[in-house]
């Protein structure tokens, strides 16, 4: 595997593959270990996961050091852009990548030759891998347009492991008064759209705190929009997560917020979902096919603080709502989104591709 051992789905996948009998090697460019699994660190220290994105093209020679001798039958790549890349340029062997959203959707801030050249790497990567593993509709779109064969793409959504991610026992809660988004700082996430409406809802006199989650490029600008706000005290950074922190203060919510302005299948939002917070994000096309407006979720126009204060009011006095949106996504999640499942399906097409590409006149194979 070449993926960042800081992002919460690569000890599932490495601890999942380990469990099957699978000998599994780690390549990350973040200095994270993972307990239990052989975790080979590619980066560039100090480490900085917004900078230094050079170390995608520079390290490559030590990845193929690492893939010459741990002799794998296969490779897979987490995040197209960036991993995906380092494994196109490592490895000629069978190769899987996987979509997850920002890495084929973000296209905030890139025009011109930023955009031009962005989307040449993501063609080097899909021409070089035999399976491009996207996570929504959304991303097979684009890759589309961009000319990946139909052929090469396989939507499985990353999914969650609901023995992490439960309820709190006190759920649904009559008074609901904490929101939580779990999404990074970056522009494609809008999380200033977030800070204007807490402020507004904050002048109506209504008592509230809000976490925000993870880091990102505009960490410190949306730090000080906060104290800009009058938000201090009413506001929760709490920077990058270890693994196996979020599923508790996820448990600590009522209310879960996403501003973001395009998608993959989010994971944070079914991660949410599985663990029975109301979801108050944003109309966009990953979001619609997971929440019901009214009924399990509340929308609101992207870069529309407005409409989202005046949902979050709503979040906040609907009882009912956020009853039934308990009993019902968690539900919904574990039926089309249960992490066990979707990683044994992947599993099986990781053997599949082995197989055809070692015995090519295989017919069981396909």
């Amino acid at each position: 595997m070449i993926a960042h051992s800081i992002s919460t789905w690569t000890p599932q996948f490495a601890n999942f593959f380990k469990s099957r009998g699978d000998d599994v090697v780690v390549a990350t460019f973040s200095p994270n270990k993972i307990e239990g699994i052989d975790t080979e660190f590619v980066g560039i220290e100090p480490f900085d996961r917004f900078k230094n994105k050079h170390r995608f093209f520079t390290r490559v020679p030590r990845l193929r050091r690492i893939i010459k001798t741990f002799k794998p039958d296969i490779v897979f790549a987490i995040y197209l852009s960036s991993n995906g890349l380092s494994g196109a340029l490592a490895w000629n062997g069978p190769f899987v990548v996987s979509a997850v959203g920002s890495d084929v959707l973000d296209r905030e801030g890139r025009t011109g030759l930023r955009r031009v050249f962005r989307e040449n790497i993501i063609k080097l990567v899909c021409r070089k891998a035999d399976i491009i593993n996207t996570v929504s509709q959304g991303i097979d779109d684009e890759l589309l347009r961009l000319g990946v064969p139909q052929t090469k793409l396989l939507q499985i959504p990353f999914s969650v492991n609901l023995e992490q991610f439960y309820p709190d026992p006190a759920m649904p809660r009559i008074s609901a008064t904490t929101f939580i988004c779990t999404r990074s700082h970056e522009p494609l996430y809008d999380i200033a759209t977030i800070i204007e409406a807490l402020r507004l809802i904050k002048s109506t006199g209504r008592q509230f705190h809000c976490i925000l989650t993870s880091g990102g490029t505009l960490l410190e600008i949306h730090k000080q929009k906060v104290i800009d706000a009058g938000l201090e005290g009413y506001v929760t950074f709490t920077g990058f997560l270890e693994h196996g922190e979020l599923p508790r203060l996820l448990r600590s919510a009522d209310i879960y917020i996403s501003a973001s302005l395009g998608d993959g299948t989010s994971v944070s939002l079914l991660e949410a979902m599985a663990t029975g917070l109301l979801p108050v994000v944003s109309k966009i096309d990953a979001n619609t096919p997971w929440v019901i407006d009214r009924k399990t979720g509340l929308f609101f126009d992207t870069k529309n603080p407005q409409k989202l204060a005046q949902v979050l009011h709503e979040a906040m006095d609907d009882t009912t709502l956020r009853k039934n949106a308990f009993e019902k996504n968690r539900q919904r999640v574990a039926e089309d989104c249960d992490m066990q499942k979707n990683m044994e399906r992947l599993a099986d097409l990781f053997t599949k591709l082995v197989m055809k590409k070692k015995h090519p006149s295989c017919s069981t194979c396909d």
